[in-house]
């Protein structure tokens, strides 16, 4: 398959095949290692494939999509990733959806996105009905606090 031929959308529906992923991940963005997506370049099309693919009906293509958005470190993902956080159906994805955007060590420059998610985690403590996402929220919310003083 030549997928240099196919759109950023299709490139995004081709994470849910294993045998295809790898391949569709370096087409969409140029690279699939945590090295490599440090010097990703993601052009406008693709990024809003990824955001596109965050309401995907496979759980995995949603779940790639996070992890993408994780190491690119694009600060305009967090809105999207918090509606994942919130909303989505699978809680392995709402728990990435935070760490996504509260991880420092996943992005290029080792640093915090400069968005403050803070009363986003605490509505996600407060009301999620899976208890290891209302953990996680807390937790990132307490690593958070503390940072800020």
């Amino acid at each position: 398959m030549d997928y240099s031929q196919l759109s950023p959308g299709q490139l995004v529906d081709l994470f849910a095949d294993k045998t295809q992923r790898n391949l569709a991940v370096v087409a969409l963005v140029g690279g699939l290692t945590a090295t490599e997506l440090r010097k990703a370049n993601v052009s406008p099309a693709a990024k809003q494939a990824l955001i596109n693919g965050l309401k995907h009906p496979n759980s995995k293509v949603r779940w790639w999509c996070i992890q993408l958005m994780d190491h690119l470190a694009d600060e305009s993902y967090v809105p999207s990733l918090m509606e994942v956080a919130h909303t989505d159906p699978t809680p392995k994805n709402r728990r990435h959806a935070i760490h996504a955007t509260t991880c420092e060590i996943c992005k290029p420059n080792r640093q915090r996105l400069n968005v403050d998610v803070r009363a986003e985690l605490m509505a996600i403590a407060a009301t999620d009905t899976d208890a290891s996402v209302r953990e996680m929220a807390l937790q990132e919310l307490a690593e958070i606090n503390g940072e800020m003083g």
